[in-house]
């Protein structure tokens, strides 16, 4: 099982801790993209990042499985300390984003993963968090969230959807280690 849980925001000196960005932040980006090509795949892009704790390099290695019910990090590309055990698929758990009413987003992200929807141009590995960040950097949006971010001393970051998974899961505590624990 693939997840953020447990994951801290970075706190070495002179390295500034990422922000973890609240859900209402994300809708209010994801509202505020282009309706263009373009935007829709970024905006796919953050919703699986949300979702689902990704970091931007692992956005090319999801796969679906079991009767497309399950979305899944390919084979060797997974963080062996996201699952413990390298060269095995991860399978992903999804923590949703909820609106203000508490109500969770429902975007069809493993049926859209599985209908081959495209995500935005992302590079190598090594480019990839670069490109979504050179996207963001263009968004009104994203640029008042950085500001907020630098309120309290940290910066937001394409890790900084991966710290909301992270984020999310450790506020969720119990119920999340449940649903975890009847997984075994």
């Amino acid at each position: 099982m693939c997840g953020a849980l447990g994951a801290r925001p970075l706190t070495h000196q002179n390295i500034p801790v990422t922000y973890a960005l609240r859900d209402s932040e994300i809708l209010r980006l994801l509202a505020a993209l282009p309706n263009s090509t373009m935007g829709r795949r970024y905006g796919f892009a953050f919703q699986l990042m949300a979702t689902y704790g990704l970091k931007a390099e692992d956005l090319r290695y999801l796969q679906v499985c079991e009767q497309e019910s399950d979305l899944w990090l390919r084979s060797g590309r997974h963080r062996t300390e996201l699952s413990g055990r390298p060269n095995e698929p991860c399978k992903l758990e999804a923590l949703a984003v909820v609106n203000v009413d508490g109500a969770p987003q429902d975007w069809n992200l493993v049926t859209r993963v599985a209908r081959g929807e495209r995500l935005p141009p992302l590079g190598t590995d090594s480019e990839a968090s670069q490109h979504l960040e050179t996207y963001l950097n263009d968004q009104p949006a994203w640029r008042e969230i950085q500001n907020n971010a630098l309120l309290s001393a940290q910066q937001a970051t394409t890790d900084s959807f991966y710290q909301r998974y992270a984020s999310t899961a450790q506020d969720r505590g119990g119920e999340y280690q449940e649903s975890r624990d009847d997984d075994r």
